[in-house]
């Protein structure tokens, strides 16, 4: 562990959260915010800028154990998003979330908060996702929220690269809505992956999951809470989900507190995958604030 600044230090799930197990956390507090992050899978589990509340959501019901995926916050996804296309016994969403990062670098400076964590892949890994990689996320935190994500290729063979930032955002379902979601033409993931078109603001009153290819721009998330907006480059690609209250069921970290979030993600997957050359890298950057 590197050293830490004045307003940063180190905790677990325990302290934090109650949780049975404790989970290396990294408590960081500055003038503009505080911020909570958990070294497995270097993943912000809660953003609160000075006098605003939480903009992101952690269930309560959320496990806090080694190897386990974490919900809430914002997850990274990769080097892949969802079910692997070419592997279906792959783990879903990539391996990255569900390891132990390393921190590099954490600081403040007038504007705020830095955080950076690092990984790269193992041989077991190796074994059953035939690519080398490596990936830094920086997290620069403030009145405002940044995350700059870099993935490299390690490999001498051109590597399939999917990923996402998998942002959970505290809001009231009954009175969420999305915009900016381009054309509207989506693949609906309650449907197959069905061919559809949004006609207007997207809303929750059921199961959402879909997945809005070659988007970017920016998206404005109405919450309930006060307006987000969410923007990025890199990352076109734009996953807006919430269960519904009939699989939430089915979801021990989430049941009835499914109305409590929705899910905003940028990343680059299906249409938007890439193909990283050997050595190559590509950086994706999400920046989140209120308008």
């Amino acid at each position: 562990m590197i050293d830490l600044p004045r307003g940063v230090r180190v905790s677990d799930s325990r302290t934090e959260y109650g949780s049975e197990q404790a989970l290396p956390l990294i408590v960081a507090e500055a003038a503009q915010c505080r911020a909570v992050f958990a070294l497995q899978g270097a993943q912000l589990l809660s953003f609160v800028p000075t006098g605003d509340e939480d903009w992101l959501w952690l269930s309560p019901k959320a496990v806090f154990s080694e190897g386990a995926a974490i919900r809430g916050g914002i997850p990274l996804c990769l080097p892949w998003f969802g079910v692997n296309r070419r592997d279906a016994t792959l783990p879903k969403h990539g391996f990255a979330r569900q390891r132990e990062w390393q921190l590099l670098e954490a600081s403040s400076d007038k504007d705020g908060l830095i955080l950076r964590f690092a990984i790269e892949s193992t041989p077991e890994e190796q074994a059953r996702f035939p690519w080398a990689y490596s990936a830094q996320v920086a997290y620069r935190l403030g009145r405002e929220l940044e995350c700059d994500l870099v993935i490299c290729n390690r490999s001498q063979q051109s590597l399939p690269l999917s990923f996402a930032m998998h942002s959970y955002f505290a809001a009231d379902t009954a009175a969420a809505s999305v915009q900016g979601l381009g054309g509207g033409d989506y693949l609906d993931n309650t449907q197959g992956l069905a061919k559809c078109r949004l006609t207007a603001a997207q809303r929750f009153d059921g199961e959402v999951d879909r997945v809005f290819e070659q988007v970017g721009g920016v998206q404005e998330l109405v919450t309930g809470k006060g307006p987000l907006a969410i923007a990025g480059q890199g990352c076109d690609t734009v996953v807006v989900w919430n269960p519904g209250a009939i699989l939430a069921d089915k979801m021990d970290d989430v049941a009835e507190h499914y109305s409590d979030y929705i899910c905003v993600e940028r990343g680059m997957a299906f249409a938007d995958e890439l193909l990283l050359p050997p050595k190559g890298c590509h950086h994706a950057q999400m920046r989140i604030w209120r308008p």
